[in-house]
């Protein structure tokens, strides 16, 4: 009597267990019974449009405004590096895995209050397939993905990752607007300066001016001392290359105004002027980034960052502050006589 007493109560638990674990009917995607995983995009030129919305209430819209330019919510260019990762991301992931029975309950309960979703258009109105990204896997090396087509959500999710890598895709798909903004202060073809002129407004190196009077042939001027000297193609064109794609680093929007005033009314470190055959000009100043009262680096105190400045474009919204790095910035303005000892006076 005792043991069929037992095996009633492990029945009840059983069937208990069943329904509190594999029954989904109060889940979201409960009434579905497709099983989509078919997420990649074969033909990522064919995209023409990704809508992002975060559960959180956040949206982005992708616009593709060209074969290599696509638009921020209408507004402003995107970050060719973020676009071309999402399209990589569309055409190269992989489903790893299927998410255990017993986490799809709370898996699929976290993807409805906590994702992104992904809606993926090419020519129609209606997306050609959406993505809902959830959260990382324990290991971090895959990421809760679920599929939904033609208006039709998967009844499951899977375990994605990217062909040959391991890691979390969520992060590639942010809808902070600020983030998605080219980071670009300048972009031009090498072969197509006239001029560049650099000038050091607040230190002792060399100002210069080159010139490509010819296609492939230059010449150096030393503004502080007005001599002209012709410049070696070995020397200037990997210099004029510096300028085929020049970023900075974010844009300062933490800064009290008062600090940003100051900073910009203060004397250039430098000025650099690019003219290009075409008459258009890119004109850049930077500026000292001041650190608090009483700083040190080495044991010294030092009354500006050394390793960052702010900077103005006149291919820049007014009303932002962008940053660049020392590192990179530097190889735009250097003093003249780093820029190699491979001149010869011009007779």
């Amino acid at each position: 009597m005792k043991n069929l007493i037992g095996l009633i109560i492990l029945i009840l638990i059983g069937v208990a267990t069943y329904f509190l674990v594999f029954n989904d009917g109060d889940l979201p995607f409960a009434s579905s019974t497709a099983d989509f995983k078919d997420f990649a995009i074969e033909d990522t030129a064919s995209v023409s449009k990704i809508f992002l919305s975060h559960s959180s209430g956040r949206t982005i819209l992708l616009t593709r405004a060209s074969a290599s330019q696509w638009m921020v919510n209408n507004k402003f260019e995107a970050r060719t590096d973020a676009i071309e990762l999402i399209l990589k991301t569309f055409s190269d992931i992989k489903v790893s895995g299927v998410v255990p029975k017993s986490n799809m309950r709370s898996t699929i309960k976290r993807l409805a209050t906590n994702s992104t979703k992904v809606e993926i258009y090419t020519d129609g109105s209606k997306p050609d397939k959406t993505w809902y990204i959830g959260a990382p896997t324990a290991s971090r090396l895959g990421t809760i993905t679920l599929l939904e087509k033609d208006g039709k959500k998967s009844s499951k999710p899977y375990i994605t990752h990217m062909v040959m890598e391991r890691g979390y895709l969520g992060t590639r798909f942010f809808v902070d607007e600020t983030l998605w903004k080219d980071r670009i202060i300048m972009r031009c073809e090498p072969k197509e300066i006239k001029n560049v002129e650099v000038r050091h407004m607040s230190d002792t190196a060399v100002s210069f001016k080159i010139k490509q009077y010819e296609l492939g042939k230059f010449r150096v001027t030393n503004l502080d001392e007005n001599q002209t000297q012709e410049l070696s193609p070995l020397i200037a064109i990997p210099y004029l290359k510096e300028f085929a794609g020049v970023y900075y680093e974010y844009i300062d929007e933490k800064t009290p105004e008062r600090v940003i005033d100051s900073v910009y009314s203060a004397l250039p470190r430098h000025i650099v002027r690019v003219e290009m055959n075409d008459n258009s000009e890119f004109l850049i100043k930077s500026y000292k980034m001041p650190v608090p009262e009483g700083s040190t680096l080495g044991g010294k105190v030092v009354d500006y960052h050394p390793e960052r400045m702010y900077i103005t474009t006149n291919k820049l919204e007014a009303g932002v502050y962008p940053i660049v790095q020392n590192l990179t910035f530097d190889k735009l303005v250097p003093s003249l006589p780093y820029l190699g000892s491979s001149t010869t006076v011009e007779k």
